[in-house]
């Protein structure tokens, strides 16, 4: 019965495998049986994969479903949630303030701190930034995590977080499970709280809302329209839903998210994430944007710990990748949480990246060394994320109507389209959304002029230019 299932499954991944834009630039078909193999194997329901090399996307590819009992397929605008893959991106925003010298990575953050956040034994030993950021801080993820957790979204701000977990008046401050025995700096033990505590000081130092801090200093630049920290950002329809397999069954969970957030709460596609990729192999530019200089992102991509841990940088660490000629030592992260996993990885010597998300709790890093393998024989064409760029009018078609245009509300598009991208006049594409009915709402963007890339249900791709007012 269970190989069964598993050959069921199997056959419905092969039915059903999509790429969301055109064409895979690099189809392989042995490529796909062994990724859809794995995903059998290891009860992932949906999963998008990805490869970047010399600046482009050179592979993506979806497969599975991001919702079963609504037989809606992945495909490369769909949302994953990527649990501790969004430590990358915290630890991103507290370089980009020590560069510009609004803090030091050595410094104690107590002196940035509304209240202070001291070792228990070791009060008078400073916590730094590069402390959170290495595992080093001696701060622990105690049991009162667990309350931190909202559906869809948490009811507690980031800073009521913090204080309630760290704060010695604070409701869940405990001297015991909070912190280890251990001065900082000392040992090595893997801490979410740590991590939402450096979000935190981002917050803090900056003035700003960490999740603008975010949206204004990484994902605007890098052109990063479909990614945000909450799910109040996004259609839930456009979110791969996360599942556990139980059973011989897969058994959803509820969108979910947690006010520790900066740990791990990101959500983003496939084609966002190549962007900030290829931003760090490019030592942090990305078309005319940067992120980071270059020694900022060496800094970050170098062991922090030798002989405390080997593997860990700032935020990113290393891990083995294997192709059929090469062992690689790579820089990324992965993530792992209730219904999800996710991994990426970048290969600097080779000017490559890849990364795979999905929906369920299996075991990636399979797949990682043969994205990375196959990554290896590829060449760049020129063309980069089609999902990103300026869009000229010149592109605008006549397959079919939409109106009313100008609109301040709801656009008719017609029951051929199944997603629509709108993509304002920079060409940063603001959000995708699934279609119901032929409609879409616009009165939550501003005034203005945006192209619309409506996605039929062929497959194929008709641009429209529309007002806004």
């Amino acid at each position: 019965m269970k190989v069964y299932f598993q050959l069921l499954i199997f056959i419905v991944f092969h039915a059903f495998s999509l790429t969301s834009y055109g064409q895979n630039p690099n189809p392989s078909a042995v490529l796909d049986a062994f990724i859809e193999g794995e995903m059998t194997l290891e009860n992932i329901p949906g999963a998008t994969t990805l490869i970047v090399k010399d600046g482009e996307i050179v592979w993506v590819e979806s497969y599975g479903f991001a919702d079963i009992d609504n037989s809606i397929n992945v495909e490369d605008t769909t949302v994953f949630l990527l649990a501790s893959i969004s430590k990358v991106f915290t630890g991103t925003a507290l370089m980009q303030l020590a560069e510009t010298g609004a803090i030091d990575l050595d410094e104690d953050i107590n002196n940035y701190l509304p209240f202070e956040v001291r070792i228990p034994g070791f009060e008078s030993d400073s916590i730094t930034f590069r402390h959170l950021m290495t595992h080093t801080s001696s701060i622990n993820d105690g049991p009162a995590m667990s309350g931190y957790y909202g559906y869809p979204d948490p009811t507690i701000t980031l800073a009521q977080c913090i204080q309630r977990y760290f704060d010695v008046s604070g409701f869940d401050y405990s001297a015991t499970q909070n912190f280890s025995a251990n001065a900082p700096g000392t040992t090595y033990s893997y801490s979410n709280m740590a991590s939402a505590l450096a979000g935190y000081l981002v917050e803090v130092v900056s003035g700003i809302d960490f999740a603008e801090y975010c949206n204004q200093n990484i994902f605007e630049p890098l052109c990063m329209g479909h990614t945000g920290w909450h799910m109040s950002d996004f259609d839930t329809n456009e979110v791969a839903r996360p599942y556990q397999f139980i059973g011989g069954n897969y058994q959803p969970y509820a969108h979910y998210g947690f006010a520790d957030y900066p740990n791990g709460q990101l959500r983003s596609d496939i084609n966002d994430i190549a962007n900030f990729l290829i931003a760090y192999l490019q030592d942090g530019s990305f078309n005319s944007s940067s992120i980071l200089n270059s020694a900022s992102i060496s800094e970050m991509l170098t062991l922090q710990i030798p002989g405390i841990e080997n593997t860990q940088g700032l935020n990113w660490y290393t891990e083995e990748l294997f192709t059929a000629t090469q062992t690689v030592t790579a820089w990324g992260h992965n993530g792992g949480e209730s219904g999800v996993s996710t991994d990426l990885y970048m290969d600097k010597s080779n000017n490559i990246a890849i990364a795979v998300l999905t929906n369920g709790e299996g075991y990636n890093l399979y797949i990682c060394d043969e994205l990375l393998d196959y990554g290896m024989s590829l060449t760049a064409t020129g063309v980069g994320n089609p999902n990103c760029g300026q869009v000229g009018i010149s592109e605008i078609d006549d397959y079919f109507s939409v109106f009313p245009n100008p609109t301040n509300d709801i656009i008719h598009v017609g029951n051929t389209v199944k997603s629509v991208s709108v993509i304002d006049i920079t060409g940063k594409v603001m959000n995708t959304i699934n279609v119901k009915n032929g409609k879409i709402n616009l009165s939550k963007y501003p005034k203005g002029t945006y192209l619309l890339n409506l996605k039929d249900s062929d497959g194929l791709i008709h641009k429209k230019q529309i007002i806004v007012d």
